[in-house]
């Protein structure tokens, strides 16, 4: 067996796995190897000309402290039940995060089925998703403002989530061809985009679907708490079709406030999406971070058991008013240096965990926490939020 990048023979076989591992229906699917599948970024184990597991790297672009990183987002990760336990998904990873990092990229991202499976290798979770659960009668107060068209302009989505992203941290970056595709991908599922108009301007919208006698609301974006109103409206508007509804927000959605009597809902935070730093000095660079000019340089040990250009002891220190790392010894050269693990430095540099909270579940405590703490803190603010609804 060798480990190798798929091409176009090989598109039928990563179909099967695809179709075997995952309960897509046949429509999702065929939207999915039309529209998001590529070849040249799917690493597959070959077993004698079949693929029989494999790993697809998609292209996608986040947002880190108002900059923008081109990142690898593993999906369909996938084995056939005949090469399960045989090690070989450990060896797909470690060739797909040498392939991040060779190609240049600072972080990627991975949304896991099983936190457990990669932990070990290095990723952890950066992002978290609000799952509120509520009865379409609690929303009878809201009213509409504006009207409600069905989504036929991508142009006016990606407005409305432009505006709205621009309060988190760390979101993927979306253009018109994404919302092209997103239309087609609702309409493949069964499901459903309408837009907000208020003065004939797009104002918000809401993508969502019916499950049984539910409405599952996948994301709702707004410009505005007017026209957040309103989708709370438009979705009552459905009482006599479902009773409850299901709406996936960023942590920061303010319904709870809203709502009379709350208690009555369910509000779940769950963890969604996880983040790994794959080319350290790089990452640091990219956030250019700017320093005052009493900046004392600092150093550190980073355990990457994967990649080992990370794996090492390192110095943040002041080249001009910036902030730099550099690589200046082996791990455990020094003694008496906090060593941090890369899956540490992945919640702390995606502004998703700060040092206090790494400190407070390590037995070994953080001697330069001080040190850390200022360095995150100029880089995010202490209420960034974190927030990415992507899928594939």
């Amino acid at each position: 067996m060798k480990i190798r990048f798929c091409n176009k023979e090989d598109i039928d076989y990563i179909r099967e796995l695809w179709e075997y591992c995952f309960n897509d229906s046949p429509e999702y699917v065929d939207f999915y190897f039309e529209n998001k599948f590529s070849p040249e970024n799917t690493i597959l184990l070959d077993d004698q000309g079949r693929a029989v597991s494999s790993i697809h790297m998609n292209q996608h672009s986040l947002s880190l402290n108002f900059k923008k990183f081109d990142v690898s987002y593993i999906v369909g990760v996938s084995t056939l039940p005949e090469v399960r336990g045989s090690g070989k998904m450990k060896e797909l990873m470690e060739y797909s995060l040498r392939h991040m990092y060779e190609s240049g990229q600072e972080v990627g991202i991975l949304m896991p089925i099983d936190f457990r499976l990669y932990r070990r290798y290095g990723f952890e979770n950066c992002y978290d998703m609000l799952v509120q659960n509520l009865d379409v009668d609690d929303l009878r107060k809201f009213k509409i403002s504006g009207e409600f068209k069905k989504a036929k302009k991508a142009e006016d989505l990606e407005e409305i989530y432009r505006y709205s992203q621009s309060l988190f941290n760390g979101y993927a970056m979306r253009n018109k061809k994404y919302f092209e595709q997103f239309i087609d991908e609702m309409d493949t599922d069964g499901a459903y985009i309408y837009i907000n108009y208020i003065e004939s301007c797009p104002e918000g919208y809401i993508a969502y679907s019916f499950e049984d006698n539910e409405m599952i609301v996948r994301e709702c974006y707004y410009k505005s708490i007017e026209s957040y109103k309103s989708i709370l409206r438009f979705i009552y508007n459905h009482n006599t079709q479902v009773k409850k509804v299901e709406i996936y927000s960023a942590i920061s959605d303010p319904l709870r406030h809203m709502l009379d009597n709350p208690k009555d809902s369910q509000f779940e935070i769950k963890p969604f999406m996880m983040g790994r730093v794959i080319n350290f000095e790089k990452l640091i660079e990219k956030l250019d971070i700017v320093c005052d000019e009493d900046f004392q340089a600092f150093k550190i040990a980073v355990e990457d058991k994967y990649i080992d250009e990370n794996n090492g002891i390192f110095e943040f220190y002041k080249e001009l008013n910036k902030v730099r790392v550099r690589k200046i010894g082996d791990l455990y050269e020094l003694e008496d240096i906090d060593i941090f693990t890369i899956n540490e430095l992945s919640a702390m540099f995606f502004g998703y965990m700060k040092v206090e909270d790494v400190d407070f579940m390590r037995e070994r405590k953080i001697v330069c926490i001080i040190e850390m703490r200022e360095l995150l803190e100029s880089i995010y603010d202490t209420n960034t939020i974190n927030h990415i609804n992507e899928y594939v």
